[in-house]
């Protein structure tokens, strides 16, 4: 497939999208990319709903599109996977009986507790007298959020004690939640392991260390504040055992007929020199550390995907080359809308999540609005230029981690 000038259809958009559009552009035999959403220099954006699977076939026969890569959890969650198959187009992903675990946090849970991965104690609840039983007998602080993977998950919030988490809990009932998930807050360092599988072998992609705290002594835990990348401080001891886990995971899915294809993200706490928790797993790259990942991917990951799906992987591939460089993403929130966001002149680091632009002036939206992402030699000097270009940019209700920019002891 490769030898001949291909076409991408990466389904979904934000950070993700821009970070992997701006990746295989720089391989001479893709000739166009396209996404289902966002804003990029690097593709051509599409006005196709991700959950709309019959006019995105239709989109992909109609431009000869060559590989398809899901990055929408929405969308793999509609099974876009099965549904291209079964219609004769390549697509790198997941079908949703494979991934349909980790698109939601408590059956994520229950499948870590079937194969034996350690994770924080949890419950589920839908009653808010139930939730303040449970939580009377709680050891604080706790996390709570919503069960499903939704919009407000960057509203997820560690609580110190029962009247914060009391709350919160009227907080989410108030927005139309149903489902409530409470778990143990572990105390340590949050890191990622991502692999790439066709569903037998897997290799390890990267390793990213994950800052989820918007402030530096707690408040709202979101999804990403930003990451390094590699994590110096995950050891191989740690790395044997995600190894062991992520082969249970395979294993325990191809025994149940539903084999996974795609990249598994094995989102952990680090409590010890050797010692850690498992506290989610995703079906991809997420926003906060997809660019950082990429800047340091050496090898051609439409080969690799392609193999994958063509089940040549284990054969073909022992390891994915990294260079020796380190990244560092920052990402920036906001809590109001339309407010006009000052020093995005130069777009080279920049990712969009969720942003507005009108005129070339771009404006915020509540939440996670866009990443900055800075590669250098050494992480030191890869915060140092990612501390001088956060001088120039300013919003009103700006809100970012300063301490991703600090000095680290390595």
């Amino acid at each position: 497939m490769v030898n001949e000038k291909i076409r991408i259809l990466i389904v979904g958009g934000g950070a993700v999208a821009t970070a992997l559009a701006r990746y295989i552009k720089n391989f001479d035999y893709v000739e166009k990319i396209y996404a289902t959403s966002g804003k990029s220099d690097f593709y051509e954006t599409i006005d196709i709903r991700e959950d709309d699977l019959t006019g995105l076939l239709m989109f992909a026969l109609k431009n000869e599109i060559s590989l398809t890569i899901p990055i929408s959890e929405k969308t793999l969650g509609a099974d876009i996977v099965s549904f291209f198959q079964s219609n004769g187009q390549n697509i790198f992903g997941p079908s949703k009986d494979s991934c349909d675990f980790m698109l939601n946090k408590i059956q994520c849970k229950k499948f870590l507790y079937k194969i034996h991965a350690q994770t924080p104690k949890f419950a589920m609840y839908n009653k808010t007298s139930a939730i303040i039983d449970y939580l009377k007998n709680s050891n604080f602080p706790v996390i709570i959020s919503t069960a499903q993977n939704s919009v407000l998950q960057d509203e997820k919030m560690v609580c110190p004690t029962l009247k914060s988490a009391s709350d919160f809990v009227e907080k989410l009932f108030l927005k139309g939640e149903t489902d409530v998930l409470i778990e143990d807050y572990t105390f340590g360092h949050n890191f990622t392991a991502y692999y790439i599988t066709d569903g037998y072998s897997a290799i390890p992609f990267n390793i990213v260390g994950n800052y989820k705290f918007l402030g530096k002594d707690g408040g709202i835990y979101t999804d990403g504040a930003g990451c390094y990348c590699p994590d110096y401080k995950v050891n191989s001891t740690v790395m044997t055992r995600i190894d062991k886990i992520v082969s249970d995971i395979l294993t325990n899915l191809d025994n149940s007929g539903h084999s996974y294809t795609g990249i598994i993200g094995v989102e952990c706490v680090l409590t010890g020199e050797n010692n850690f928790v498992v506290t989610e797993i995703k079906p991809f790259l997420r926003n906060h550390d997809a660019r950082a990942i990429l800047n340091l991917c050496q090898d051609d990951l439409i080969k690799i995907f392609t193999s994958c799906i063509n089940g040549f992987f284990s054969d073909e591939y022992e390891k994915i080359k990294t260079n020796d460089y380190s990244s560092v993403s920052l990402c920036f929130y906001s809590d109001i809308e339309n407010k006009e966001i000052e020093g995005l002149d130069d777009l080279e680091d920049v990712d969009f999540i969720k942003i507005k632009e009108k005129d070339s002036i771009y404006y915020s939206q509540i939440g996670m609005n866009f990443s900055l992402t800075k590669t250098a030699s050494t992480l030191s000097r890869a915060k140092k230029y990612l501390s001088e270009e956060l001088e120039e940019i300013n919003f009103d209700r700006m809100k970012y981690l300063k301490e991703i920019c600090a000095k680290i002891e390595q």
